[in-house]
């Protein structure tokens, strides 16, 4: 896409981005499990005592205690001689947030504890991706970090997550975690070219890359269907890259399942 302004009144060439429209971990962790290599993510919770202390009751006098409980999840798969050492597998994630239920529940809630996640790379195999890029191998990484949400996404993302009370219960930043890059794995393994076929800098950068006919397939074959979108992004004429306003009605993508069945 160029970088150069266009008319915020006439049309505009989009650029398509794919992204989640959420931030929780147990909705990620649900959706990508196992084929998750890196993962970063943040929880807490405040209870508070109080209480009158008896011998001074007369005047008032009362005691309030505060407790804080963070937890940090800061996981990154490792590989032994027989493959991963540490897999998410489903009873590794049990465990998790077992113990997540353990430190974080308040009886000030009835939600899920949950934690907010700030980035995650997958690693898929997909011939689907691999046929609309250079690719010499069908893995790849694929990195997605929490942006704010903007204006018109914000209410569709509080509708998808209203059953896990991220923002009205558990205090989440209303956020989705947009693709930052696609990259094949065997160029990171053997230091090769970058092998990045979709890269973007994030809401300040105004020339992201990213393929349609690559994010249309991310979208259909790699996200999961509950979250996942197409952020149509233009460049507007004060140079920043914007959603358009009508993104909410765009969650399907852009081009037409006819036009995905010829790329």
């Amino acid at each position: 896409m160029s970088s150069s302004p266009q008319s915020v009144d006439g049309p505009q060439k989009a650029v398509q981005i794919p992204s989640l429209l959420t931030n929780s971990a147990r909705a990620v962790l649900e959706a990508f499990g196992e084929d998750i290599i890196k993962l970063r993510a943040h929880g807490s919770v405040e209870t508070s005592n109080r209480a009158i202390l008896e011998n001074l009751r007369q005047y008032g006098v009362s005691r309030e205690q505060q407790t804080h409980q963070r937890i940090t999840l800061d996981y990154e798969r490792l590989l032994g001689s027989d493959g991963p050492s540490n897999p998410l597998t489903e009873n590794a994630q049990q465990d998790i947030f077992e113990e997540l239920n353990a430190l974080l529940s308040s009886e000030a809630t009835s939600a899920n504890p949950d934690l907010a996640v700030t980035s995650f790379t997958a690693r898929i195999t997909s011939k689907k991706l691999q046929e609309v890029t250079s690719a010499q191998t069908s893995e790849f990484d694929l990195r997605f970090v929490a942006d704010p949400a903007e204006e018109a996404v914000r209410e569709p993302t509080k509708r998808l997550n209203l059953d896990r009370q991220l923002y009205s219960e558990l205090g989440f930043k209303i956020t989705n975690l947009n693709l930052r890059t696609v990259t094949e794995t065997a160029t990171i393994h053997h230091q090769q070219s970058d092998g990045r076929y979709l890269s973007w800098g994030g809401p300040g950068d105004i020339g992201p890359r990213s393929p349609d006919r690559l994010a249309v397939r991310i979208n259909q074959h790699v996200l999961p269907d509950t979250y996942g979108m197409l952020k149509p992004y233009y460049v507007a004429d004060d140079h920043v890259l914007k959603l358009k306003e009508e993104a909410a009605t765009e969650i399907d993508p852009l081009l037409t399942d006819s036009q995905e069945d010829g790329l």
